[in-house]
């Protein structure tokens, strides 16, 4: 049993951040994410400490941060596994993260009409997103969808919106995944995430309607989980792993 679960963490990304503690409750939720680690499994502490080539101290913080969010159950004597995201706790972050960046992106929008936009960061995840497409690197879109979205959000400069925002980033993340976009070819979410920023760009000198740009990522988060008949021939082209 353990020689499995061995084989199960032993290929989890290594982290790369300063905080180790945050980095591997990053690396643990992206494990998840990528479906190497699949609900109900058990995340054995020692493992993960020789895994990180460290002690079992920022390991059990990690664990339990994450078991703190619903990402994993059990604790104490029992260990941790896996939690099931169920139909219901998907809605449930879902309708949050969409109530959260509609705040976050009509302060970013207020205050780029008040200071002049910056979207360097955003249009690099752009990019990069479409390098992941092309080589189908579903890992790949899946970090940039999220530094996407980050990058908009932390524009607005609302921190307590944001550490809210931050705060279920992860579950994000495995939403991402659970959904698998649906799409025959990856290209088509970086043809979403250009629309959105296209329409970032038209609404700079107008009036910033909330309604409106609730919609709008609405829909967008929807797109990214359902097929769009709407899209151009080039991004509904089989052959992506994504729909697997």
């Amino acid at each position: 049993m353990n020689d499995d679960n061995d084989q199960q963490l032993s290929g989890l990304p290594k982290p790369k951040r300063a905080l180790l503690t945050t980095a591997i409750a990053d690396a643990v939720a992206e494990a998840i994410a990528t479906r190497h680690l699949s609900p109900g499994v058990r995340v054995v502490e020692t493992t993960l400490a020789r895994t990180y080539n460290t002690s079992r101290v920022p390991v059990r913080e990690a664990l339990k941060v994450l078991h703190t969010q619903g990402i994993l159950t059990g604790g104490g004597h029992r260990g941790y596994r896996v939690a099931e995201f169920s139909a219901e706790k998907v809605a449930q972050v879902t309708e949050l993260r969409l109530s959260l960046e509609t705040i976050l992106w009509r302060d970013a929008l207020l205050r780029w009409q008040r200071d002049g936009p910056d979207l360097s960061e955003a249009e690099e995840m752009i990019q990069r997103m479409a390098f992941a497409a092309r080589g189908g690197d579903f890992r790949g879109i899946l970090k940039c969808d999220l530094g996407f979205h980050r990058a908009i959000c932390a524009q607005a400069q609302n921190n307590v919106a944001y550490m809210c925002w931050d705060a279920i980033a992860r579950h994000t993340l495995i939403i991402f995944n659970l959904a698998r976009y649906r799409d025959r070819d990856l290209r088509a979410v970086v043809t979403r995430h250009r629309r959105l920023l296209a329409w970032l760009t038209d609404n700079l000198d107008t009036p910033v309607d909330e309604g409106a740009l609730r919609k709008v990522l609405a829909d967008h988060m929807q797109g990214n989980r359902l097929m769009r008949p709407d899209l151009p021939d080039d991004a509904t082209a089989t052959g992506s792993p994504a729909g697997k």
